[in-house]
């Protein structure tokens, strides 16, 4: 893939030369700050991190696309390397919640070195079956890129809203307020019950400036191409007389990106499924 011989020790020697420093110096941080604030990589930073990881890569290669520690990085054996490095740490994430390890320095570092590895073998790829292989790694690439750097500008906020009540602010879970940048009111909320005083159904009626909507539990407000207004709870002590119910705001800027990765991965899957040998 990178245009040069190696043998499998010299492809090693020269991923250890990139794999370890990095690791270390992330696992250096995490003893030392612990997981960072994600928040610190909020729109405009993680763009310009994107953009100066890539544009130095794209140069790397450039100017010194012979480069051994370069082939060794665009190698199946990094990508094997990373990938299983990942599994690691989505076992750690999976079996130990409570340390949010998918926020850590350590897992934002394995994922670092995957998508150098993808960005790479797109660079570098001379293949014949180019048309799948750069939808299959590109969308990977894009998925990574949107669920990793897109992190830092997703917000999760809650708020209780009573009736005739209108909000301009929302709280995320550590109770930090947010601006949602617009007044929202609660004009009306009701509540459905099967015999015995069981819940069936709850829904509001919420509207900003001259739009209203209905909201019902998983049937949400796509109040813009970036932000969803779900109905989650409600004062179950009081029921029908409930005089307010929770709303939480989700806020996703880079789901559309990750939406066009997923797309177009699986296009790139369709092509080598049933592809053929046909060059494409």
């Amino acid at each position: 893939m990178g245009g040069c011989s190696m043998t499998t020790g010299s492809i090693w020697k020269n991923l250890a030369l990139v794999f370890v420093p990095v690791m270390v110096a992330a696992s250096l941080l995490q003893a030392l700050s612990g997981n960072p604030d994600i928040r610190s990589f909020a729109f405009p930073v993680n763009v310009a991190v994107l953009i100066v990881l890539m544009g130095g890569l794209f140069v790397w290669n450039r100017e010194w696309g012979g480069s051994r520690v370069l082939a060794a990085l665009a190698s199946g054996y990094a990508a094997v390397t990373a990938i299983a490095m990942a599994a690691v740490c989505c076992l750690v994430i999976a079996f130990a919640p409570g340390l949010e390890f998918q926020r850590s320095w350590i897992f934002n570092a394995v994922l670092l070195l995957l998508g150098t590895n993808m960005y790479l073998a797109i660079l570098r790829y001379r293949g014949t079956y180019r048309i799948r292989f750069y939808l299959n790694h590109a969308g990977l690439l894009l998925m990574l890129v949107a669920l990793s750097l897109g992190a830092a500008d997703m917000r999760r906020m809650r708020a209780a809203v009573n009736i005739g009540e209108t909000v301009d602010k929302a709280y995320d879970g550590s109770g930090r307020a947010y601006s949602l940048g617009y007044s929202l009111t609660l004009d009306s909320f009701e509540v459905d019950f099967y015999h015995g005083n069981v819940p069936e159904e709850f829904r509001a009626v919420v509207s900003s400036g001259e739009r209203s909507r209905l909201l019902k539990v998983n049937h949400p407000w796509r109040k813009s191409w970036k932000e969803d207004i779900y109905l989650t709870g409600y004062d179950t002590a009081a029921g029908a007389a409930s005089e307010y119910c929770i709303l939480e705001f989700i806020v996703q800027p880079w789901k559309y990106l990750a939406l066009a990765g997923l797309v177009m991965f699986l296009a790139g899957a369709v092509l080598l499924l049933w592809g053929g040998r046909k060059r494409n």
